[in-house]
């Protein structure tokens, strides 16, 4: 169970079931001991009348005032009875109990017992007993009731104390469920905000939770501040690095140029190809930092926003060709790819069209529910079936005339990859030259 709200309903659901398990349980047995105690207190009372009636002036034919005995002692099983036992033997009963006796044994003077026993029609009885010594003769007295009707009013009481309590308990995780949801609502700002960290739209998360959740929430803004200062550094050094190679490499051209030189040129034409090599990485790199600089992490990649700047950038790069650039770009504003991700995969694969055109360089950007597909062309030279196969490998050229490492169209099939999605070279039908076509899923 990987809810928090249920698993806070289920336990809350449990200690209530116990709770009241517990308090019907210890109810009905305080109920229970204060009636038997309240019946306890009426039979001894009831003893002491008995007692009081009791005439043993003949020893061997004791007898009782029916004056003082109430009318219930003669209704046959009343469930109100006595029975005084004598200890040669002499029996004297009520007549409720219909010509039965009561198994009691007998006591001593002073000493009682209380105790439930089966009585007649199989009464529930609640049993005192004593013995006493009056006018010189030793007896034992008992007089008991029946708990029957007391056992029928706790079972009803026991029913209804149940079914409120249950009703109780629903309502209570009701209202808990309510209390709960309201206050996982409270963490909805952080959903928002991560949606919103994702599209770009802020840096941080806001931090106006409770208190159980603000540390979580403060640390990943810690590590979020730290993660894009690293990337800025990152972005900075790289920029800083090629902006500290330009002097020493114009200085290293106009070396190229002394006469000294002169008198060997094919290592000054090597050395001035290598050098210019050099310079055309410097002059993308920091194209590149340039357009990741005013990014943050983990930004969605907006086309309207980005490809007007990517191609504006290659454009300037090779301006001595006049290369002409088509796009057409989903009316979606956010795809759901990171920026850094489509820049390097566009930046490549641009760079690559921009490297091998002779004038126009196509591409079109669709997303669907299917996921993103890209399709750039160029009318260039194009490239052989054996080619094709070797095309995206890292490190592989296959036309050495051109300025390049081979990395570019490896760089962008990783890219691809991370994203689960393919990339496929075939011609262009229109232009002629190489088309690359991929697909990243949603």
């Amino acid at each position: 169970m990987n809810s928090l709200g249920k698993q806070l309903q289920v336990g809350l659901a449990l200690g209530l079931l116990l709770f009241l398990g517990l308090l019907w349980w210890g109810g009905s047995l305080a109920l229970r001991s204060l009636t038997e105690g309240f019946v306890a207190s009426r039979l001894q009372h009831d003893a002491g009348t008995l007692l009081a009636t009791l005439d043993l002036t003949e020893p061997k034919l004791p007898r009782l005032s029916s004056s003082g005995l109430g009318k219930i002692f003669h209704q046959p099983l009343s469930g109100h009875y006595y029975q005084v036992v004598f200890d040669d033997g002499t029996l004297l009963t009520s007549r409720s109990l219909w010509d039965q006796q009561l198994d009691i044994p007998k006591l001593p003077t002073g000493s009682s017992d209380d105790r439930r026993q089966a009585g007649p029609a199989g009464q529930d009885l609640l049993l005192h007993s004593a013995g006493y010594r009056k006018q010189g003769q030793h007896f034992t007295l008992t007089l008991a009731e029946d708990m029957t009707p007391l056992n029928r009013g706790l079972a009803r009481f026991q029913w209804v104390f149940a079914a409120l309590s249950l009703f109780s308990a629903l309502l209570i995780i009701l209202i808990q469920s309510l209390i709960i949801r309201s206050s996982i609502r409270r963490l909805d700002p952080v959903q928002e905000d991560v949606q919103r960290l994702a599209n770009g739209e802020i840096t941080a998360l806001t931090e106006d939770l409770p208190s159980e959740v603000k540390p979580l929430v403060q640390e990943f803004n810690r590590l979020l501040q730290i993660q894009q200062q690293r990337l800025q550094q990152s972005r900075n050094s790289l920029g800083n690095l090629a902006h500290a190679l330009k002097g020493p490499l114009n200085l290293l051209m106009r070396q190229l140029e002394r006469d000294e030189l002169k008198g060997y040129p094919e290592v000054q034409r090597e050395m001035g190809l290598q050098v210019e090599r050099i310079r055309q990485l410097m002059e993308r790199e920091l194209t590149r930092a340039r357009l990741a600089g005013s990014g943050v992490a983990a930004e969605r990649f907006s086309a309207e926003e980005e490809i007007p700047a990517l191609v504006g950038a290659l454009q300037q790069l090779y301006g001595e060709r006049e290369l002409e650039i088509e796009y057409q770009l989903p009316d979606q504003g956010r795809l759901p790819q990171d920026r850094e991700d489509m820049l390097e995969l566009l930046g490549n694969l641009l760079d690559n069209a921009c490297k091998w055109a002779h004038k126009r360089v196509r591409f079109c950007l669709e997303s669907g529910d299917k996921g993103v597909l890209l399709v750039v062309e160029d009318d260039g030279q194009g490239v052989s079936d054996d080619e094709l196969e070797r095309l995206g490998e890292r490190g592989v050229r296959v036309d050495e005339s051109v300025a390049g490492h081979g990395l570019g169209l490896a760089i962008a099939r990783d890219v691809a990859n991370r994203y689960g999605g393919t990339l496929r070279f075939d011609r262009s039908a229109d232009l002629g030259g190489l088309q690359v076509e991929v697909e990243l899923p949603q």
